[in-house]
């Protein structure tokens, strides 16, 4: 952000939605959030938004790359020694346009992935589970672990993550950066193209 565009008669000056920091109550929704002009701690919103700091990261490279400012251009920017921080009379339009891309089928919504319960001992108990989950997650039961590099390459060769989504359970995102996996899927796959292959 650059400060001299907001000097009045040489001064610099907040405007009003500078000084505006609403609350955000447990049980608000994304869209009185979105409605709500005014300051807010990404960290506090990212969650009730779907989103991920690694997504503000990345357009914020992009910004750069551009010689664009985000605070002008997309409503975020980051205080020397703070978090992400958005404006949200400016922020809304970014915010629609990152949805718009996230609808793509393999790019799933943070807020369905599930977490291995703590009672789950074995890996014959995850390939009961139902739902999204990290593959990192999975592979920290064996054999999953000693095959994770095997599931990846697997996947990466997979010229369409969509299809691999829905066939073998398991695939890369890419705007993510990660490997996800729907237990319904993935442990029929992994027998069949992993752990059986080579028998």
């Amino acid at each position: 952000m650059n400060n001299f565009d907001k000097l009045v008669n040489g001064k610099f000056e907040f405007d009003r939605e500078e000084m505006h920091w609403p609350n955000v109550d447990n049980d608000v929704s994304p869209q009185e959030i979105l409605n709500q002009d005014g300051m807010y701690k990404f960290s506090k919103i990212k969650d009730i938004l779907g989103m991920t700091t690694m997504e503000l990261t990345k357009l914020s490279k992009l910004a750069e790359q551009q010689g664009l400012d985000t605070y002008e251009h997309y409503g975020f920017f980051k205080p020397r020694g703070s978090q992400y921080v958005l404006k949200m009379s400016k922020f809304r339009k970014t915010f629609s346009r990152i949805s718009e891309f996230k609808s793509i089928p393999t790019n799933i919504d943070p807020r369905q992935l599930k977490t291995i319960p703590e009672n789950m001992t074995d890996a014959n108990s995850i390939l009961k589970l139902k739902g999204y989950f990290r593959l990192n997650d999975i592979c920290q039961y064996s054999p999953f672990k000693e095959n994770s590099e095997v599931i990846k390459n697997l996947v990466r060769k997979e010229k369409c993550q969509e299809r691999a989504m829905a066939e073998n359970g398991c695939w890369y995102d890419s705007t993510k950066r990660e490997y996800f996996v729907k237990m319904e899927n993935f442990g029929g796959w992994f027998f069949q193209e992993v752990w059986m292959k080579g028998l």
